[in-house]
């Protein structure tokens, strides 16, 4: 018997369509036990005369002996293997030959030496049954060179002071912020600043909620089809949006469609009506026999928030769902015809108005697949190329087969960034090694075609940002920076962490945009612009392959290949002398990053939180 864990599953991320030639096909074992991985396949139909025999016909076997799995990736659990293949008739039945001695099939494996008939045993191979195009997972384009500046509007710039709030503070003017401060941050702030944002090289725009809403951070919102007035008008952002595009910006919107704020029209109308209006089964009323509302109102019939305290100790209270228990946003039911056509139809608006590129989907895995997969076709049918990116903080597969997202925000790489690069985290700390591990299993965990379209992210409105974690030491946050350009997809910056802002959880990171350039750091400044262009510049930073060359727990360095692509990383807070892997002694290299020639040795002595990023010259 086969002494290992051994797992593929047909029509997964282990079996997928890349293009309409190919196939990919992903195994993963019990971890250096295997030596040996040899793919059979072929069409389930097509029957050939045995040479020796004309009378005998034997099925075809398109495999041979240059059709072994590569051993792509390693955890500390498993090793991950890999090949791509090209069925000649668009159907394929396969198993695997491990160890050249066992056969591998969807219902069981059979030693050969006692059963070698089992290679001509179809039934017990797994099937991809045909190549249909309409099955490859297509993203824009456009988004594998894209990198993203995600921006919370009302922090970020105040260049409309007529429509301020009247409580509105001086900008920055605060050392404890907190979600009901106003500083007028506005969509003026954001075209006035499109220049800024271009010089620093990013070529697009990610802006949290902009829609009329009751807060500051815009996700409860009352109206899906207008700009908030603190932020300007509809007319404002048609601007915003003609004026990036004009330099060649994109913009994502994003869509809150998981719940609404409290004073949206639909839910007022439930509050009045009970189950006589037509919305109440928009929403999700738990007893219906009550009424929806067993709280006390104001008279402008809002929430009072003094009176509301019990429902936040004692969520069974509430008599509607709600987004995380919070009152003040009730959740929608998504699969009611009423709310579907009012969602959908405030996604496609958005797009046919005002030709945005793209929504960020806020709390996208609390709704169903199935209002997802409506979205999807309602906005690529208004606009083909936009991009769908979902939030969801998980392992996302189930929304990634092309027929929901896009891609989601990448939270699945940023906690082994903060795990191993953070200092100043409640997450586990990660040696070299473990970080490998985990990086590995985020690239065997996804497609690569999928790899390519995600949304990849250190920080965000939702987090600390990374220059807290890094203890706002400003060598360390280099390095996490230079592994988020070099995975596969799109990296994002959000808004401050270019020029050093720092902040704890929200509201601490939804900090005032830093704008006298004497208060900002330069150096991280110089740093993302300097990664912007290396990865414009080369397909070996969004490439989905690693090799890593090093990964050294004790002197805490990192060694990996993209391509012809080096990166060597010190994330040790000494100096460290480093003994190199063979093929990089005594070569001479091109320093990509101080773009001039460098002559490497036998070991190479870095500082602390040093890094090198160079090719080998020819």
């Amino acid at each position: 018997m086969l002494n290992a864990t051994i797992y593929h599953e047909a029509k997964s991320k282990y079996a997928y369509i890349y293009d309409k030639d190919t196939v990919h096909l992903r195994l993963f074992a019990s971890i250096n036990k295997i030596t040996s991985i040899q793919v059979l396949f072929g069409d389930p139909f097509n029957h050939a005369p045995n040479p020796n025999n004309s009378d005998r016909w034997e099925w075809v076997n398109e495999g041979n002996s240059d059709t072994l799995m590569k051993k792509e990736f390693s955890t500390d659990q498993y090793d991950y293997f890999f090949i791509a293949l090209k069925p000649k008739y668009k159907r394929m039945k396969y198993a695997f030959i491990v160890n050249n001695q066992y056969l591998y099939g969807c219902r069981e494996i059979v030693d050969l030496t006692i059963d070698p008939a089992a290679t001509s045993n179809l039934f017990n191979f797994f099937n991809y049954p045909y190549l249909n195009e309409e099955d490859i997972f297509s993203a824009p384009s456009w988004i594998q060179d894209q990198v993203w500046y995600s921006i919370f509007p009302e922090r970020f710039c105040n260049g409309d002071s007529s429509i301020n709030h009247p409580q509105t503070l001086e900008w920055g003017e605060t050392d404890r912020y907190s979600n009901e401060q106003r500083f007028g941050g506005d969509l003026r702030g954001i075209i006035d600043k499109l220049e800024y944002i271009k010089s620093v090289g990013f070529t697009g725009i990610y802006m949290t909620p902009i829609f009329e809403s009751d807060s500051t951070h815009k996700y409860d919102v009352n109206n899906y089809y207008k700009i908030d007035d603190a932020f300007g008008n509809n007319e404002t952002f048609r601007e915003l949006v003609e004026k990036a595009h004009e330099i060649g910006l994109k913009i994502m919107l994003d869509a809150v469609f998981n719940h609404c704020g409290f004073r949206h029209p639909f839910f007022q109308d439930v509050i009045t009506n009970g189950k006589n209006s037509p919305y109440y089964d928009c929403f999700y009323i738990i007893d219906k026999e009550k009424e929806p509302i067993n709280f006390a109102l104001k008279e402008d019939r809002t929430i009072d928030r003094e009176k509301i305290k019990g429902v936040f100790r004692n969520h069974d209270l509430l008599n509607y769902r709600t987004f995380a228990f919070t009152p003040y946003m009730p959740k929608l039911n998504t699969n009611h015809p009423i709310m579907k056509k009012h969602l959908l139809e405030a996604a496609k608006y958005w797009i046919s108005e005002y030709n945005i590129d793209g929504w960020r989907l806020d709390v996208s895995n609390e709704v169903g697949h199935k209002f997802w997969r409506e979205f999807r076709d309602t906005v690529k049918s208004a606009k083909k190329d936009a991009y769908i990116v979902g939030e969801n903080w998980d392992n996302s597969y189930p929304w990634l087969q092309g027929d929901q997202y896009d891609g989601v925000m990448n939270y699945e790489l940023l906690f082994p960034i903060w795990s191993y690069f953070g200092t100043n985290t409640t997450t586990p700390q990660y040696t070299s090694t473990q970080f490998k591990h985990k990086i590995n299993k985020v690239l065997v965990d996804y497609p690569k075609n999928v790899l390519r379209a995600m949304y990849n992210l250190v920080d965000s409105h939702d987090t600390t940002r990374i220059l807290e974690i890094c203890s706002n030491n400003v060598e360390l946050v280099k390095l996490p920076y230079i592994f988020l350009f070099s995975f596969p997809g799109a990296p994002s910056i959000y808004y401050g962490g270019e020029v050093g802002i720092s902040g704890k959880h929200d509201p601490d990171n939804r900090r005032c945009m830093i704008w006298d350039p004497k208060k900002q750091n330069q150096e991280i400044l110089s740093h993302i612009k300097k990664l912007i262009q290396l990865r414009k510049h080369s397909e070996d930073f969004k490439g989905t392959e690693i090799e890593w060359l090093c990964a050294d727990d004790e002197k805490e360095l990192l060694i990996y290949k993209k391509g012809e692509t080096y990166f060597i990383m010190n994330k040790n807070g000494s100096t460290q002398t480093i003994s190199l892997p063979i093929e990089l002694q005594n070569q001479m290299v091109h320093d990509l990053y101080n773009d001039c020639s460098k002559a490497l040795h036998t070991t190479i002595t870095l500082p602390a939180y040093e890094f090198l990023i160079f090719n080998i010259k020819q």
